[in-house]
Order: structure tokens, then sequence, then C-alpha cells
């Protein structure tokens, strides 16, 4: 965990397999390697392996206050990755995760909006009429 602390990404990534090999019960559950191991990926610039480390850890765990983090840190990858629908969907699941902390679902909601002012102006939406 330290190496998470430091932000050194590919070393947390080897402590953590590391780990889950030799004294797995000390990451907690199997839900929780997948949740440490997308941070991991994440500080790591690894946006592929980051979203399906944390993708895996929402299916096991869908709700309570690490969940909304997990979307949120979800909606992070998807951005770096140029996917901003799946991002605009991920920080959706953190402001509607049951127990989600209100931290994570207000910076969901701001980095959403944030998305949603940089698409121009009637991007995904129907042409309107003429008037007439």
């Amino acid at each position: 965990m330290a190496y998470l602390a430091a932000g050194e990404g590919g070393l947390a990534v080897s402590e953590i397999q590391a780990l889950r090999r030799v004294a797995p019960a000390d990451l907690g559950t199997e839900a929780d390697a997948h949740y440490w191991l997308g941070l991991a990926y994440t500080l790591a610039y690894d946006w592929g392996q980051a979203g399906a480390e944390l993708r895996e850890y929402l299916a096991r765990e869908g709700s309570g206050w690490r969940a909304g983090w997990a979307y949120l840190h979800l909606g992070r990858v998807y951005e770096q990755a140029g996917r901003d629908d799946e991002a605009s969907l991920a920080y959706r699941g953190c402001i509607g995760a049951p127990g989600s902390e209100r931290a994570s679902r207000k910076l969901a909601f701001d980095l959403m909006a944030r998305l949603a002012a940089d698409r121009p102006i009637g991007s995904g939406q129907a042409p309107t009429r003429p008037a007439g």
C-alpha cells in the first residue's frame, strides 16, 4: 500500500500480485484485491488492466463506500482512454451506488458536468426542425 500512496503504480502492481500469492488475506477479500489492483494499474497508466480490475471489483461489490470510489476511478480510466460516454456512465454509477460517500458523489457529479460542458452543443441530440 505504501507504493500506492507514493504513486508508484508499477511497483504497487507487482507487490499486490505477490501478496495475492503469498498472503491473500492481507488484501482482504478477493473483491478487495481487484480494487487495489485497479488503483495500482491506474497509477501505472495501464487503462485496460485498470478498467478490467475495477469492473471485476464492481461485479462482486456493487454497493458501499468503496464501490462509489471504484466507479469514480473507473470513470477516470475511461476518460483517459478517450471513452467519454462510458466515463459518464461510470460517474452516474458512483452517484447512484448505495452507500457511496458524499465526497465521491460530489466529485463524480463535477467530473460528469465537466464532460458534458466539453461536448459541442447539440452533440448526441436529434436535429431540431426549422421554425416555420
